[in-house]
């Protein structure tokens, strides 16, 4: 019989629900035929109350339209006290969506990649008469929210050494938490291709310095920044990627490029052109970052939203693996920096991002995961 693993994620953010799919790949490329994955997200059951469904899908527009609010927010919920009250009361919504999945699937083993979800999953493995392990993968990089930490979690995975510390210090038992990477697309670690092959496979020019711009739903100035570099005089093939944004979409669409311009809209290949890249400029997402260390390539940030991202700025940078450099004259002046001369900064991150890029962190909680399973 196969083994069984349900995973819980969310979609208030990318990195949650990508961070599941990364281990879900993991799981059946280890597994085969023999491990079956369900990815289930409770918020959208049909016994969800309609008010708690819009909070999820209102969160890029709180996160973009006021960030201080988000920021508050998220401060004030921080405190354990208040983050107990949080998890009992989004415990009580999800039992019965999380109970009926658990009944229905009989699952071997829980993994959940978004806080909230932990208590109430835990609870929904002590309804049914056999041992369930519920593990729980943090999506942050750095300063994490309490939310994360739960004692009856059978494993919790973190992405650095800072997170392996705030989970000690919020009591978790040393044995139980992993120090793992940040899970991203296998694709990372699988891929055997050479810089020149995979430019060629794209279409790109194989020996032109590569910037690779990401965008996303929730970024502004994407196409500032990939004009504004298109006009600095510098020799650049600038790739960008809209993430799917339609205001950044129609303002590429109507620029004209002196360089060597690709610009795309939403892809399923990020992995293939982050590695074809020399250079990434992004939000500081703690996904987009933790890609961009997993191939080695260093970064621009150039946006940031006030909590965790914040953290993985500081994380970035405190590691020399990129610069802070908000804004499109910021990311200019680094730019300009990294591509002119000699270029022995670019190569001192680009060193850097090796060193602490995890390409393998979705096989390693993979196959810890599936270690439970007798």
């Amino acid at each position: 019989m196969p083994k069984r693993i349900l995973m819980l994620a969310a979609d208030a953010g990318f990195g949650h629900r990508k961070a599941a799919q990364a281990i879900e790949i993991a799981l059946k490329n280890l597994g085969g035929g023999d491990c079956d994955v369900n990815t289930f997200n409770p918020l959208q059951d049909p016994s969800i109350p309609e008010l708690v469904k819009q909070f999820e899908t209102g969160y890029d527009e709180v996160v973009i339209d006021d960030p201080r609010l988000y920021q508050l927010t998220y401060a004030a919920t921080d405190a354990p006290v208040v983050a107990q009250l949080m998890q009992d009361v989004t415990t009580t919504i999800l039992n019965k969506a999380l109970t009926r999945q658990v009944e229905d699937y009989k699952p071997d083993v829980i993994i959940t990649t978004y806080p909230a979800f932990s208590q109430a999953a835990i609870r929904a493995a002590h309804s049914v008469n056999r041992i369930v392990p519920v593990d729980v993968v943090v999506t942050d990089l750095v300063n994490v929210h309490s939310l994360w930490f739960h004692k009856e979690a059978s494993l919790t995975f973190v992405p650095t050494g800072n997170v392996y510390k705030q989970a000690l210090d919020a009591g978790l038992d040393k044995a139980n938490v992993q120090l793992t990477g940040l899970p991203v697309n296998p694709a990372f670690a699988d891929e055997i291709r050479d810089k020149a092959a995979l430019r060629a496979g794209l279409g790109w020019d194989q020996d032109m310095d590569t910037i690779l711009i990401v965008g996303s739903a929730r970024t502004r100035e994407t196409a500032a920044i990939a004009r504004l570099l298109d006009r600095s005089g510098l020799i650049l093939q600038i790739v960008v990627v809209s993430g799917g944004n339609p205001e950044t979409d129609a303002q590429l669409e109507a620029a004209t490029w002196k360089n060597k311009a690709h610009v795309y809209g939403l892809v399923k290949n990020l992995p293939e052109m982050m590695l074809a890249a020399d250079v990434v400029a992004c939000k500081a997402g703690g996904l987009i970052v933790t890609e961009s260390l997993a191939c080695g390539q260093p970064l621009i940030l150039y946006e940031a939203l006030p909590g965790q991202e914040i953290g993985n700025v500081r994380y970035v940078v405190e590691n020399s693996a990129g610069a802070w450099s908000p804004g499109p004259i910021g990311v200019l002046t680094t730019a300009y920096a990294w591509l002119s001369g000699d270029q022995s900064e670019l190569k001192k991150c680009r060193a850097a991002a090796r060193r602490i890029g995890k390409p393998r962190a979705a096989y390693d909680i993979a196959e810890r995961a599936l270690r439970q399973i007798e």
